[in-house]
């Protein structure tokens, strides 16, 4: 079978840039393994790439001018937009399937002809919310429940057929490679003694909402409040041809904030490392801190680190609140700063989740033959379906409604994923907190005003439950 495969992000032949191509190369490898002859096409990196084979059967064209680096792929002229159809167009002839990685290819009529599947990484980035309403995939692909979730409450309202489409499939860890491993020779490349120092891990990408600066913040915490002077945070630096003008400016930022609280010296800068080198970097931690309010779909580093047997703290935001038990990894509220300190100092004094209990869970959720055995067969076994028809829903006042998957409760206050921060509404809380679902009719009951409840419709607290 002959397989094109769309991929926004750019693929180099020895670097893996982040968990989307790193499960992009896991399922293409396991495609042509399989006897498949996969063809994927990719944006242009910055600098000129020729294209190359990844895995056996497995050809990568780096082709696509989309505006690099990121933000905004879109970004560009309409003339770069129509080479980019034409190209995709033209690779579609003979294809048997069509498989969009993050749902970020935007012109649908372009594949209406072709069996295809997309997988969603994300729910933050324009190119893929606006993907979940204008994509006509066949087959949908969610690599958490939390992702699937968003989609069903967002799309899937105006589209009621997207929903038989949606397949869970949690990403895998491959734990034939993260697990733990003698780190001595990353610790003696890197200067750091995991023998006196305290080693704290954020192996992020340098962008806002990953968690940098609630990082350098929870190091401040240990160094001035809890004495831990011998600390020392390892941060990844980005690479350079993926390095856009706000990233350069967020690292300048960061710099002064660290000299500001007086912790620059605990911070030491390491090259962005290949993914074998990675469950050594985990190996060396102490902890790995996911901080940000980033919303991840699923987060490989938090439940990666785990697998390597160091300890992760992560924000309530996005799939963090619900990918694990409480009891096998630890959460705080976004910001808590102090919460991250005090629960790294439990860790550094033995109080660690159990182990054995952690990687079972993680190995029966999170299992990595069955990811990709799972995309082979929606990918091999998809067949061309009727278009996706948009339909208006009405809702009467005893429509019932539910907390929407992207808000939580915090206390007294709602904490909303794409606000990025939290909203205080006692009156809403305390009806929550009596009931699950709930209606206009029985709010206007409990002395909701119409004007109050539609204030809760339009923060998109709630959402309809068909």
């Amino acid at each position: 079978m002959n397989i094109l495969v769309f991929s926004i992000n750019p693929i180099f032949p020895d670097v893996i840039t982040g968990g989307a191509s790193k499960h992009l190369y896991h399922v293409a490898r396991n495609l042509g393994q399989a006897g498949h002859q996969v063809h994927i096409l990719c944006a242009q990196p910055k600098q000129a790439l020729s294209g190359f084979d990844w895995a056996e059967n497995v050809h990568v064209d780096p082709i696509l001018p989309f505006h690099m680096p990121f933000p905004q792929p879109y970004a560009i002229s309409g003339a770069d937009l129509g080479l980019i159809v034409e190209r995709v167009s033209k690779n579609l002839h003979g294809a048997d399937r069509f498989y969009i990685h993050d749902g970020e290819f935007l012109v649908p009529d372009v594949y209406a002809h072709i069996p295809t599947v997309t997988s969603f990484r994300d729910n933050i980035y324009p190119e893929s919310v606006l993907g979940t309403y204008v994509g006509k995939a066949d087959e949908v692909i969610c690599v958490s429940g939390y992702s699937a979730d968003v989609i069903r409450y967002t799309a899937g309202r105006f589209f009621p057929d997207l929903l038989e489409r949606i397949h869970q499939v949690n990403n895998g860890i491959d734990f034939e490679m993260f697990k733990p491993v003698d780190s001595s020779a990353l610790a003696s490349q890197l200067g750091v003694d995991p023998q006196e120092d305290v080693i704290v891990l954020h192996p992020h990408r340098p962008e806002p909402g990953k968690g940098l600066p609630e990082t350098i913040r929870v190091i401040d915490q240990l160094v001035h409040r809890h004495g831990q002077t011998k600390v020392k945070a390892l941060v990844p630096e980005w690479i350079d041809s993926m390095v856009s003008t706000d990233e350069a400016s967020f690292y300048q930022q960061m710099t002064r904030l660290m000299d500001e609280l007086g912790v620059r010296d605990h911070f030491v800068f390491v090259p962005w490392m290949p993914q074998e080198t990675m469950p050594m970097l985990y190996s060396l931690g102490d902890v790995t801190l996911c901080l940000g309010n980033f919303v991840e779909a699923f987060g490989n580093v938090a439940y990666e680190s785990l697998a390597c047997g160091t300890p992760s703290i992560v924000a309530r935001v996005g799939v963090h609140r619900t990918m694990m038990p409480d009891n096998l990894i630890d959460k705080v509220d976004f910001g808590d700063v102090d919460g991250a300190a005090e629960r790294v100092m439990d860790i550094l004094g033995g109080k660690a989740n159990d182990q054995a209990e952690v990687l079972d869970y993680l190995r029966s959720t999170m299992d990595f033959h069955r990811q990709v055995s799972t995309y082979a067969e929606i990918i091999t076994q998809c067949e061309k379906r009727e278009l996706l028809m948009f339909s208006m829903p009405h809702y009467g006042e005893d429509q019932s409604y539910i907390l929407a998957p992207w808000c939580y409760i915090a206390g007294e206050r709602i904490y909303h994923d794409f606000h990025q921060g939290y909203e205080k509404d006692a009156v809403l809380i305390q009806l929550l907190h009596e009931r699950e679902m709930i209606s206009q009719a029985e709010a206007t009951n409990r002395g909701v005003n119409a004007g109050q409840w539609q204030k809760w419709l339009e923060n998109t607290w709630l959402v309809p439950v068909e």
